[in-house]
């Protein structure tokens, strides 16, 4: 009889390193057709005296695995109250994205316009495996069997974080805003600008063949301005709905 993924979780030793659990949760997520994530993020830009300019997101993942392809339906919350909805797909390797009434964008997720707008916990799971070497594993503590593996850093410049696996989404995420900042006469170069704080979390289901139980990256930067510092933080954090059994089709008008 073949052998199911969860049997041969079960069958396997436990894991010690956190490369050995990022590959336990590769083959756990490998063992559905695919999974529903429930996503929330924030960003937010701000100068001392002044109020910061922010934003919330929203969403619902629909990922499958065989064949891979993505589904995201959310809604960007502007500081003002202003609510935009936002569509994402990603189907054989081509992103799509529809924001509000503007027409759909279509590109390869090498294309950082396209990239940014896309919260798959699956490919982040298999970028984390680069440098997992460098988490720390401990269990969450809440008594519900979950293995946390985390990766933090700090006072890196934003010249040399560019260099850094573990950095290289933080780095992409913040460009766009960068970019805004100069524009706006910000003149900072990228050895001044300082990563005040990261931090990358998995949270594994020891219990479900160590699947991905949550989610969560959080970066702020300082960019110095005027004698000050314009703080840029982003926070986005993805919670498994559990398996999701449909497939995911692009809508009419996105090819």
């Amino acid at each position: 009889m073949k052998s199911t993924p969860s049997a041969e979780n079960k069958r396997a030793p436990e894991p010690k390193t956190a490369a050995q659990f990022v590959a336990r949760a590769q083959q756990g997520m490998r063992g559905e057709k695919g999974w529903t994530f429930a996503l929330s993020g924030s960003e937010s830009v701000a100068m001392r005296g002044q109020a910061p300019s922010s934003a919330t997101y929203a969403a619902t993942v629909h990922r499958t695995t065989a064949p891979e392809a993505l589904q995201q339906t959310g809604t960007i919350t502007t500081s003002k109250g202003e609510r935009k909805p936002e569509l994402v797909y990603v189907v054989g390797g081509t992103g799509y994205v529809k924001e509000g009434a503007d027409a759909w964008k279509k590109g390869p997720l090498t294309d950082t316009g396209i990239a940014d707008d896309v919260e798959d916990p699956l490919a982040e799971l298999h970028d984390f495996a680069a440098y997992a070497k460098s988490a720390k594993v401990s269990r969450t503590g809440a008594g519900d069997g979950r293995v946390r593996l985390q990766v933090t850093a700090s006072g890196w410049q934003l010249s040399a974080a560019r260099t850094r696996p573990a950095l290289k989404r933080a780095v992409r995420e913040a460009e766009p805003t960068l970019a805004q900042l100069r524009r706006a006469g910000v003149t900072a170069t990228d050895g001044q600008i300082t990563l005040r704080s990261f931090t990358e979390t998995w949270e594994l289901d020891a219990a479900h063949g160590y699947r991905v139980a949550a989610h969560r990256h959080a970066f702020t930067f300082l960019v110095p301005f005027q004698g000050g510092d314009i703080t840029m933080s982003q926070e986005v954090r993805a919670d498994n709905r559990g398996v999701f059994a449909g497939s995911v089709e692009l809508p009419d008008g996105a090819q």
